[in-house]
């Protein structure tokens, strides 16, 4: 009795278990999925999709014509109206106003180092006081004025001595010169100028040269030439007395 009992018992629990498996069937069918056709609502199209943009008004397109300001410490490129390229080339050929002023300002170039020059003159104008003693031979080469050479500007390079030039005066001026040399002393005597020669007009004559106004006590091949000298030639007729200088003074 008690097994038949349980055995009914266990059928109902078998029953209940399917009736319980049908509702719930039922309730969790899903629903199909409509078809394109099925729908009731059309799709809308892609431009009712997007939002609907209102034109622009003034201010916001002036705010868009208008670049953003460049951030702090970046320099805004400033449009000159100058091609892309070498800035140079749109200069023009002789400069800025500025640039000349600013050259025209600077001190000038270092002057280029200048020949040195002396001024030399040749004169026996000390005979025309002495015609008497002068050799009868030599009066034709007397000049009317004393002047075998006026003044002259000569060039001559540093170390140069007034021998060295006299040389050089009397050569380019196709004037008579004789001299000798005494290599002991390392002294050039000036024997004659012009044909003009020691003892021509007295016992006291012959040449001396005289320095910015001044007789010097040496030889001629012993004296350097300075940038400006004036070197004078004279001919004495009385040991230098008659010319400024020399044992007559």
């Amino acid at each position: 009795m008690k097994t038949a009992k349980r055995l009914c018992a266990a059928l109902l629990a078998l029953a209940l278990i399917f009736t319980l498996a049908g509702c719930n069937a039922q309730t969790t069918e899903p629903t199909p999925t409509p078809t394109p056709a099925q729908s009731e609502t059309p799709a809308p199209d892609a431009a009712q999709d997007a939002p609907a943009t209102s034109a622009p008004s003034e201010t916001e397109r002036q705010e868009a014509e208008t670049p953003a300001a460049p951030p702090v410490g970046e320099q805004q490129p400033v449009e000159s109206g100058v091609p892309e390229g070498n800035a140079s080339d749109a200069l023009p050929t002789g400069g800025s106003s500025d640039s000349q002023d600013s050259s025209s300002n600077k001190p000038d170039a270092s002057p280029e180092s200048t020949v040195p020059t002396c001024t030399v003159s040749i004169s026996c104008a000390a005979i025309l006081e002495n015609l008497d003693r002068l050799n009868a031979e030599k009066a034709d080469l007397i000049p009317a004025d004393g002047v075998l050479l006026a003044p002259t500007a000569v060039e001559f390079t540093e170390g140069e001595s007034i021998f060295d030039v006299l040389k050089r005066v009397c050569r380019e001026n196709k004037i008579h010169m004789e001299f000798s040399e005494t290599p002991v002393y390392q002294s050039a005597y000036i024997e004659g100028i012009g044909n003009l020669y020691e003892f021509d007009c007295g016992e006291g004559s012959g040449w001396m040269y005289r320095v910015n106004g001044e007789f010097p006590n040496y030889g001629c091949s012993r004296y350097t030439l300075a940038d400006g000298d004036t070197v004078e030639w004279v001919y004495t007729c009385d040991f230098g007395a008659d010319v400024g200088g020399g044992l007559g003074a």
